[in-house]
């Protein structure tokens, strides 16, 4: 598993504490970021610099309790499944008050130059497998 801590801020949620679904899959793509660059799998800056691009093909959520300014969320990102071509991330994010939401988010690997699937590089199976 690996945590990443994400602060409420104001454009976050509304005053009912309510947080928008978008920005829950922003803050659960920041942790996702954070851990391929702290495993040394950084995102290119340009497509043309990759052999192989990971793409969100199907993604899902729940708001589950509220959260409001300055809540400090913890966003835990786990592996849920490695095959062929896809894998699939599972996302609980937590105030002090318990969990807040959820997401699952499904990527396939495709070929940057051709837009085919591929298969998950090694390296990067490698760093799912460890969560």
């Amino acid at each position: 598993m690996f945590v990443h801590e994400h602060i409420v801020k104001l454009h976050d949620t509304d005053c009912y504490g309510i947080i928008f679904y978008a920005n829950q899959f922003r803050i659960c793509h920041d942790a996702w970021q954070m851990f391929l660059s702290q495993d040394g799998i950084p995102l290119a800056p340009d497509r043309s610099q990759l052999d192989v691009v990971p793409v969100v093909v199907h993604a899902e959520s729940d708001f589950c309790a509220k959260v409001v300014l300055g809540d400090r969320l913890r966003v835990e990102m786990r592996c849920d499944k490695i095959g062929t071509t896809s894998f699939t991330l599972v996302f609980v994010l937590a105030n002090v008050r318990g969990a807040t939401g959820t997401a699952r988010v499904v990527h396939v690997c495709i070929d940057a130059a051709s837009d085919r699937a591929v298969v998950v590089p090694e390296r990067l199976k490698a760093a799912l497998s460890r969560l």
